[in-house]
């Protein structure tokens, strides 16, 4: 067959972040914002849903996840957006997979004797481990178009002889290398001075976060805005234009 080469630029497909990881301080309101988001339905790994409106279900194990995907498959895939609060709980959900990936390896041996993968010598299980991740995420992913990873934060110090420290998502080394190189958009979810819920797509130089979209590149976004009752009107259509439609 003949290879076709493109004569003029090709519109892009969409603007929407398919793939988006949100990190944050603790109670900061990152369940909250995502809460918000029409037909967005939130695993939550870490029962930080409790006191929450919001399209949820409570994933106590990998058996129990597996479960909710095939009937999120069965039922048609209905939600256009699913995501995973947080990343952090699956990074330990992992565990047992990675070990049990490694023990059906050629590089297993019956000389060690590890119930941990991180245990495993010279740190050759940390690949299981990162694969046993990313196996999961594509799981969850297999079953919507959008997925939203959600993390915590972490302050990583900067270079030698360079003060301060800067923002980034917490997870183990390579792994959120990894993820981020995966994602359209990281995004720092905060509060602003008048308690509207934002997220920062690298627009400060303190956070490690950033987007391919246009629309959200170096940005501070108010996605969700407090009112005087304690509610949050929604503005995800910042975030994906394709709500605008």
């Amino acid at each position: 067959l003949m290879f076709e080469l493109p004569t003029a630029k090709i519109p892009a497909a969409t603007q929407d972040p398919k793939y988006l990881i949100l990190f944050g301080l603790p109670k900061v309101g990152k369940t909250t914002i995502l809460s918000t988001l029409d037909n967005n339905l939130i695993l939550d790994f870490e029962q930080g849903t409790t006191y929450v409106d919001a399209l949820k279900v409570q994933i106590n194990s990998l058996k129990e996840l597996k479960e909710c995907i095939k009937a999120i498959k069965e039922a048609g895939k209905p939600y256009k957006y699913i995501t995973i609060d947080t990343i952090t709980a699956v990074e330990e959900m992992a565990k047992p997979l990675a070990l049990q990936m490694w023990q059906n390896s050629p590089l297993y041996t019956t000389k060690y004797e590890v119930k941990d993968i991180t245990q495993v010598p010279q740190g050759a299980g940390y690949s299981f481990w990162r694969q046993a991740i990313e196996a999961i995420i594509d799981l969850i992913a297999s079953a919507t178009d959008n997925i939203i990873l959600c993390g915590h934060v972490k302050d990583a110090a900067l270079a030698e002889n360079v003060a301060g420290s800067i923002k980034q998502l917490d997870l183990t080394g390579k792994v959120s290398r990894i993820l981020s190189a995966r994602s359209d958009a990281i995004g720092f979810v905060h509060r602003d001075e008048d308690s509207n819920l934002c997220i920062n797509f690298g627009q400060s130089g303190e956070i490690l976060a950033g987007a391919r979209p246009k629309h959200l590149a170096n940005k501070d976004i108010i996605v969700a805005e407090h009112q005087e009752d304690g509610t949050f009107v929604s503005h995800w259509e910042r975030i994906y234009p394709s709500l605008l439609q």
